[in-house]
């Protein structure tokens, strides 16, 4: 009677396990280019924003202007960022093996990491068994302090489009409560798009799926820059011309608003020829029933030369005076500070390679061996 019972209570933790699969969405691709994409990463406890820095290999300034954090100060780096913070993480999207993953960042094992405690750290972005496959992890094989692990993170591409809108993909862990539609309404995207994106047939996610989320986004493929191309998420930011220009994405009418940085590096040729204005800086004239608009814009940057042109329009209707260079900050503990820090340089992403919604596949991670070897084990007590 008794193994009776552990028979059947094996088989239903069996059961149970075999229906718990954690969905991500596996991007097929064929070429060796790369797009800008984001993590949301939760802070599983406690860190300085410099530790966050240092475990996805990014730059810290990058995750500033990913959380639209302006003024950036150096007392940022030591900013305790409290446990159950969710964080964009600015990651590369590159085409590894004909899917789209990331595959840059690189642990460093410590004396009591397990493959658990590994995956916890990432926020539960990459599993233990992906980490294990990757790393080709076995008994002969095992972690040991101080070696050195690939950790591999989801990205999607998708050509940077969505209904023909420049958009970029998040990568975000569904959590314990979630469903479709808070997901949808906490980033300002819809249930229908979340279920095309991602092949859903239903309306169901479940705790430890990877969505990909789209995310309206500013591009500098319409603005005639010189051999520059810049895509920003909406709400953010991104420096460029060695840190001398900032160009911000306003989510009011998804345009690039770009003008001086004003950091403490050596800029020039921030003034439009023949004119009194600098980048980003315009001039009205008003006349009934209308204006006319004269500004100096950007037009990109070569070998250490800032490119600007005079732009002049008229309107019928004087557009409002558009100034956005305020950002919020995502972190309420967080405490501006108007000294600066020298920054590095956020790398402009060009658009993928073409592919289609309908090329989309979602990934199944199954039970692993050590779940039915457990539920072996329970059956022959």
């Amino acid at each position: 009677m008794r193994s009776d019972i552990q028979f059947l209570l094996g088989l239903a933790l069996f059961s149970i396990l075999c229906l718990v699969q954690t969905k991500s969405i596996i991007e097929p691709c064929s070429s060796s280019d790369s797009c800008f994409s984001l993590l949301s990463f939760v802070v599983p406890w406690d860190s300085k924003l410099s530790e966050i820095s240092s475990r996805f290999q990014v730059n810290v300034s990058d995750i500033l202007a990913a959380n639209s954090v302006w003024p950036i100060s150096q007392k940022l780096s030591d900013q305790i960022i409290r446990s159950k913070s969710v964080v964009k993480i600015p990651m590369p999207c590159p085409c590894v093996d004909g899917i789209r993953r990331s595959m840059s960042t690189i642990y460093t094992v410590l004396a009591l990491d397990t493959l658990e405690t590994i995956s916890e750290g990432f926020g539960g972005l990459v599993s233990a068994n992906q980490i294990e496959t990757v790393n080709s992890i076995n008994a002969t094989n095992r972690l040991t302090n101080g070696g050195r692990l690939v950790i591999p993170l989801p990205c999607s591409c998708l050509n940077n489009l969505r209904n023909g809108e420049t958009t970029v993909y998040m990568s975000y862990v569904v959590r314990e409560g979630e469903s479709l539609r808070s997901i949808a309404s906490g980033s300002k995207t819809t249930v229908s798009d979340l279920e095309a994106v991602n092949g859903l047939s239903h309306n169901s996610v479940e705790p430890g799926d990877i969505l990909a989320v789209p995310i309206a986004a500013c591009s500098s493929a319409a603005l005639n820059w010189y051999n520059e191309s810049l895509i920003v998420p909406s709400g953010s930011y991104t420096l460029t011309a060695s840190n001398c220009i900032k160009c911000s994405c306003s989510p009011i009418d998804l345009r690039l608003h770009c003008y001086p940085s004003t950091l403490p590096v050596p800029c020039f040729n921030l003034q439009c020829k023949d004119s009194n204005l600098v980048i980003g800086d315009q001039h009205v004239t008003y006349f009934n029933p209308g204006c006319n608009v004269t500004q100096c814009v950007y037009r990109g940057h070569i070998g250490g030369k800032i490119l600007r042109s005079v732009s002049k329009s008229s309107y019928l209707k004087c557009p409002e005076n558009e100034t956005y260079n305020a950002a919020p900050t995502p972190w309420p503990s967080i405490n501006f500070n108007p000294s600066v820090m020298p920054l590095g340089e956020l790398s402009p992403y060009t658009s993928p390679s073409p592919v289609s919604d309908a090329s989309m596949m979602m990934h199944t991670t199954q039970v692993s061996i050590n779940l039915l070897l457990l539920f072996i084990w329970i059956c022959f007590l």
